[in-house]
């Protein structure tokens, strides 16, 4: 018996010490969790590194990005002012076709007035030319008939004369 308290005695002593010993472990293991001896630290270093570098091959891949888009829009904007330039010279070009176009129709206008006039002039002076040659005709057919009239009257007077005088 003496032995089965005494065994009995140890178990309770065994527990006792070993249910300290949990106590005092999770206390250990609590008080210890945010210790840095318990990180491995070659593979918290090479965790550090592998996420720099993939850090840095981002920031190296947005700063080609960025660069890439600054590029285009620099070359956009310098196509556009070539566009343009070559539109203004084109514009130019064109404004300066349309002048020529509207002084070559003005100098047409103004010839077809001048030969209009000149043709109006024409006309004026063919008809002046045919009524005076109408009036020198009316003189002259005038002239002669009273040239003629005379005559007649001196060849009737004549005649008369020749008559009364037989």
């Amino acid at each position: 018996m003496s032995n089965h308290i005494h065994s009995h005695g140890l178990n309770i002593g065994l527990k006792k010490i070993i249910g300290t010993n949990h106590f005092h472990l999770n206390a250990f293991k609590k008080n210890t969790t945010r210790s840095p001896f318990l990180v491995d630290l070659v593979a918290e270093n090479e965790r550090i590194d592998e996420e720099n570098k993939v850090r840095l091959h981002d920031q190296a891949r947005r700063q080609k990005q960025l660069e890439r888009k600054k590029e285009e829009a620099k070359n956009a904007i310098i196509l556009s002012a070539l566009q343009e330039g070559n539109e203004l010279e084109s514009l130019r070009r064109e404004k300066k076709k349309i002048l020529e176009e509207e002084r070559r129709l003005k100098a047409l206008i103004d010839l077809e007035k001048t030969n209009a006039t000149r043709k109006q002039d024409r006309i004026v002076a063919e008809q002046a030319e045919r009524k005076r040659r109408n009036t020198k005709i009316a003189c002259r057919r005038e002239s002669n008939k009273k040239l003629l009239d005379m005559k007649f009257q001196r060849r009737q007077e004549m005649l008369i004369r020749k008559h009364e005088i037989e």
